[in-house]
Order: C-alpha cells, then sequence, then structure tokens
C-alpha cells in the first residue's frame, strides 16, 4: 500500500506554526541570559573596583578585627602586569608544546596541592577549633557510644542541628581512621582526605572547562591552573577541618555532570544566522538514554551531598534549579527532554531540602532522642544589620543569646530578632549616610580579603607550628601572604569583569585585519544559560551575604566558583591584546 503524499502547502503551514510557537520561547531564553549577563557585569565592576582599590585583613589573630586599607594603585597594576606575563608565557608554551605541556601543568599542579597540603598537615599542625571542634567532637563521641549529643537542649547540635550532615561525614572518616590501629590523631587523617577531595574538586572543575568553553577549553585550561598554583588560600583550607572543601568538591562533581548531561546527553541544536538576533532553531528530538538517567542521577547525588555537607550550598541548588527550568523551555529541546529536565529540577528540590532532615531522624531514631530546631534564621539576618568588634555585620553573638534568652523556643526568639530587625531598619533610614557606610564596608570586609580568612580559620594548633607557618600567621610574613592574597583577588576579580564584558560585547564580522578575531566575539556570542551556572551562585551569594551574618570565609567557595570564568576572561583579553598589538605593528609597517 502506498503512503499518501503530504502537501508542500500543508509542509510549509506546519514548519510556520513551529516557527510561530519557537519564537516566543526563543525571546525569552535570550531575554534571560541578557539579564543574568547585565546583573553579573555590573557584579563585577563593583568587585574589581573594590578589590582594586582597597584591601580587607586581620592583623591581630586574637582580635581578628577586620581592618581596611586603601591600596596603592600603581602597586596594583605592577602586580596585574607580573600575573598577565606569567599567563601569557603559559599560553605560548602551551602553542608550542600542546597537550603534553596542558596534561604535564595539570599534573604539577595536583602534585603541588598535594605537596603544600601533606606539608600543611606535618608542619602547620592546625587542630580543629570553635564550631569545627564542636562537629568533630560530636562525631568522635557518637563513635564512643555517647547518645547525649542528640538533646534537645543540652547539645551543641540543639543549637546547630544543620551540623548533623557534617558531623555523618566525620563519623565514617573517623571510624575508617579507628580501622587503621594508628596512634596518631585523627584529624591528620582528614585533613589527609581534605587534601585529596580538593584534588578531585580541582580535576572536576578542570574537566568541566570543555563543556563550559567547546571552542577554546585547551587554553583556558591552562589559566585556570595557573590560577589554582596561585591560590594560596585554598592550601590553607585543606586542613580546616569543616564543611567548606569536601562540600565544593561535591559540588565540582556535581557541576561537571550537570554540565556534561545539558552539552552532550540532552543537547539543544540551533543554528544561528549573521545576525545574533535572528536565530532559526532545528528541533531534535533526544531519547532519555540509560547514560542520560545515570548522569542525572549522579549530579543530583553529589549535589545533595553539597548541601549535607554546608547548608549554605542551597545558594547553588537554587541557581542550577533556574538553569534546568530556562534550559527545559529552550527552544531546540524534544519535549521527551523537557520533561526530563523539569523531573530533575524536582528530584533535585526534593533531595537537597530533605538530605539534613532525613540524616537528623536517622540519628534521632538510634538515639532515642531528639533535636531542637536550632538557631533561627532570623537571628542571623538581625545580626547581619549589627555593629560587631570584628566587622560591620560580623558574629557579635546575637544569634545565640538571643536563642537563649528566648529558652530555645524558635517563636519567642523570631519575635526578638524582628524586633531587632525593625530598629535597625528606622535607624538606617534617619541615617541614610550611615546606611550605605554600613553595607559598604560590610561588602568589602567579605570581598576584599584576599586570604578569605584563611588565617583566622586554622589558627588552633597542637604543639605549635614551624617557624616559617608562624611568620606567615602572625609574624614578618603576614603582611606578604596579605599582599599575595590581594594580587590573586584582583586577578580573579579583573578576569570576571573582562569575561563578563566581552559577553555583553555586540557581535561584529571580521574586516581582514589582524584584529579581526577580536573584533568577532566568537568564543561567547552563542553562550548557553547553563555556563553562567557558577555566576548565577555568585551573584545570589553576593544578595544573600547582603542579609546574612558577614565573614570572608563564606565567601571563600564563591572565589573557587568564579575560577573558570576568570581563565576564561584572561584567555579573551590575552587575545585581544595580541590581536590589537598586531593591527597596529602591521598599521605602522604600512604606514612607512
Amino acid at each position: 500500500m502506498q503512503r499518501s503524499k503530504v502537501p508542500e502547502d500543508f509542509l510549509s503551514l506546519a514548519g510556520a506554526c513551529g516557527q510561530e510557537r519557537t519564537f516566543p520561547m526563543q525571546k525569552f531564553y535570550r531575554l534571560s541570559v541578557n539579564i543574568v549577563k547585565i546583573l553579573t557585569l555590573l557584579l563585577a565592576v563593583f568587585l574589581f573596583i573594590g578589590s582594586f582599590l582597597t584591601t580587607c585583613y586581620a592583623e591581630n589573630m586574637e582580635t581578628q578585627q577586620v581592618l581596611l586599607r586603601f591600596d596603592n594603585p600603581l602597586w596594583n597594576l605592577l602586580e596585574l602586569a607580573g600575573y598577565g606575563l606569567l599567563f601569557a608565557c603559559c599560553l605560548s608554551l602551551s602553542g608550542k608544546a600542546g597537550v603534553k605541556f596542558r596534561r604535564g601543568l595539570l599534573v604539577f599542579t595536583l602534585g603541588l596541592i598535594l605537596l603544600l597540603g601533606g606539608m600543611l598537615i606535618v608542619f602547620g599542625r592546625t587542630v580543629p577549633a570553635a564550631d569545627a571542634l564542636s562537629v568533630y567532637n560530636a562525631a568522635a563521641e557518637w563513635i564512643l557510644g555517647n547518645k547525649d549529643i542528640i538533646h534537645p537542649t543540652f547539645s551543641y547540635l540543639s543549637y546547630y542541628p544543620q551540623q548533623i550532615g557534617l558531623m555523618a561525614f566525620l563519623e565514617l572518616l573517623l571510624r575508617l581512621w579507628n580501622l587503621t590501629g594508628l596512634s596518631a590523631p585523627a584529624w591528620h587523617f582528614v585533613k589527609l582526605v581534605y587534601v585529596c577531595l580538593l584534588c578531585v574538586a580541582v580535576l572536576f572543575q578542570y574537566r568541566s572547562l570543555r563543556y563550559l568553553w567547546p571552542d577554546d577549553w585547551e587554553p583556558v585550561s591552562c589559566c585556570y591552573l595557573i590560577l589554582v598554583c596561585c591560590n594560596l588560600p585554598m592550601i590553607l583550607y585543606s586542613s580546616f577541618v569543616y564543611g567548606e572543601i569536601p562540600s565544593f568538591a561535591m559540588l565540582s562533581v556535581g557541576l561537571f555532570l550537570l554540565l556534561k548531561l545539558l552539552a552532550d546527553c540532552i543537547p539543544a541544536h540551533s543554528v544561528e544566522t549573521t545576525s545574533p538576533d535572528d536565530t532559526r532553531v532545528v528541533g531534535t528530538s533526544h531519547a532519555l538514554s540509560a547514560v542520560t538517567v545515570f548522569t542525572a542521577l549522579g549530579s543530583i547525588l553529589f549535589l545533595t551531598l553539597s548541601v549535607m555537607l554546608r547548608k549554605n550550598s542551597l545558594i547553588l541548588i537554587i541557581a542550577v534549579l533556574l538553569v534546568l527550568f530556562f534550559e527545559a523551555l529552550r527552544p531546540g529541546r524534544s519535549g521527551r527532554a523537557c520533561i526530563g529536565l523539569m523531573a530533575m529540577a524536582v528530584c533535585l528540590t526534593i533531595t537537597s531540602v530533605g538530605v539534613l532532615p532525613l540524616v537528623q531522624k536517622c540519628y534521632e531514631k538510634k538515639a532515642g532522642n531528639t533535636l531542637s530546631s536550632g538557631v533561627t534564621a532570623m537571628s542571623y539576618f538581625a545580626m547581619g544589620m549589627q555593629e560587631s568588634s570584628r566587622g560591620c555585620g560580623w558574629y557579635n553573638g546575637f544569634n545565640i543569646d538571643t536563642y537563649d534568652a528566648a529558652g530555645m523556643n524558635s517563636d519567642a526568639a523570631n519575635a526578638i530578632s524582628r524586633a531587632a530587625i525593625n530598629e535597625r531598619i528606622a535607624y538606617f533610614r534617619e541615617h541614610p549616610g550611615y546606611a550605605v557606610n554600613f553595607y559598604l564596608h560590610k561588602h568589602l570586609s567579605q570581598w576584599a580579603d584576599g586570604t578569605y580568612a584563611s588565617r583566622q580559620a586554622t589558627l588552633a594548633t597542637y604543639g605549635g607550628r614551624s617557624d616559617f607557618l608562624k611568620e606567615v600567621y602572625e609574624g614578618s610574613l603576614a603582611s606578604a601572604y596579605i599582599e599575595w592574597g590581594n594580587a590573586w583577588q584582583n586577578v580573579l576579580y579583573l578576569g570576571m569583569l573582562l569575561f563578563c564584558i566581552a559577553t555583553v560585547r555586540k557581535r561584529r564580522p571580521g574586516n581582514g585585519s589582524a584584529n579581526a578575531a577580536a573584533n568577532d566575539d566568537f568564543r561567547f556570542h552563542n553562550i548557553c544559560l547553563y555556563t553562567y551556572t557558577g555566576l548565577i551562585a555568585v551573584l545570589g551569594g553576593f544578595l544573600f551575604h547582603t542579609i546574612w551574618e558577614a565573614n570572608s570565609r563564606y565567601i571563600f567557595v564563591y572565589s573557587l566558583l568564579l575560577m573558570p570564568y576568570c581563565a576564561a576572561g584572561i584567555h579573551d583579553g590575552l587575545v585581544r591584546l595580541a590581536a590589537w598589538h598586531s593591527n597596529r605593528t602591521l598599521t605602522r609597517h604600512s604606514n612607512s
């Protein structure tokens, strides 16, 4: 039986209808990308100017008061020039040696992390302190059979139940340590695991570059590895027995799988004409294969683990959920792919919100007791609006004092906190100049500290650290460490700014000149929304820490998320600079 032929005019009509349905979603998707571009550009301008002109640091390790100083712009320019020369040499060697140089640089970077991290364990002798010590001790006490750590009023977890996820992780590590039969302190083993997790984070962030910048990932990866090698605060944080390093390792794996999912497993194909505003979308149909499903489940698993280890990772989870929503509606996605991405978003929402309550219920069942709801979020918002001996909006004990004064009753604590918030809002309204100065200093104390409070976080020792490290923490080398961190941070924010500028530039066709490549934004003109996942998280973190308790330690993870964008911006800037120089040389020769 011969199949009837579909009239050509009917096919044309169907195609036209499909284009009409696609066009609004296409504009909606492009609008969302442009909004992200503009907001991140504004953030990049603020961060770079703030870091370039000022530096925040703690000079006295006892008081840990955050001081603000104005930098020498000329000196900062010289430091940026030095870094620029380093990146240029690296890219030149990469262009000559190719894959061998890039792989060698990767091995060198991972080896350097292991070497410096190991030396820090041996000679730094850092031990857990403050909250980190409380969580560590809770895990150790639980292993010894002390069930009283799960108590509604008399335990550390009754104040901070969100730390139970980290306690579960440390319990696992301590049980593994007990199996070795070694007598050395167990926290050395934990720090060694953290060093290895840091290598995992760097490796998977490095692998993510292939999906972020598919056309230029090789030179960008070289710039990224140089950034990692120069990031000394990251090395110091490998000895901080808390949630930052393991959580970021899980984030790196989860984001890598997410990027792989969106780029390889269920891509949306589009063909762009000469004008970026005139896009013809070609619909495709992608089956949800077993690889796709396992990639999605793996991403959900590791992103959920990041929240379990550090609750603030929910900020990045929100960024991921926004990306999944908009990518599901992206023109070119098949109906099956759209449903799959929406289902992934629903599953990630459930797991990320439910993981900590689930872990808590497991411990409560084993202990035969319950935990209280803990210190309220409202008290942190109130504390973030108050003065502190350390800095504007920093910890001053208001949250814990309020919770105790309310008899560990959440409703009463929230009432006290709301009254304090209303009082500060009224004061800010009466003194607008003070309010501007307060929040400016609050932001700078967090985002302009190139050390990210790494010395304060790893200050406590057992038996004292080596003479060299003593000088780094509190001696003559402390100022050098602060300056090193400041220079690295200037590079980080400058690279972010260059990337954001490149993405908002209008694409211009090449004219055959030597800088045609620079005129044509071939790297970023057709950028996808999922490429911005890390930047969206940083933007969310900036807004969140405007109202939350301030601490430069909280910004450390965001600095790690910025490194791929910084590397891309630096590479793009160097390409444009080389093209401009080449064009000037040709012009000079032609005139002569």
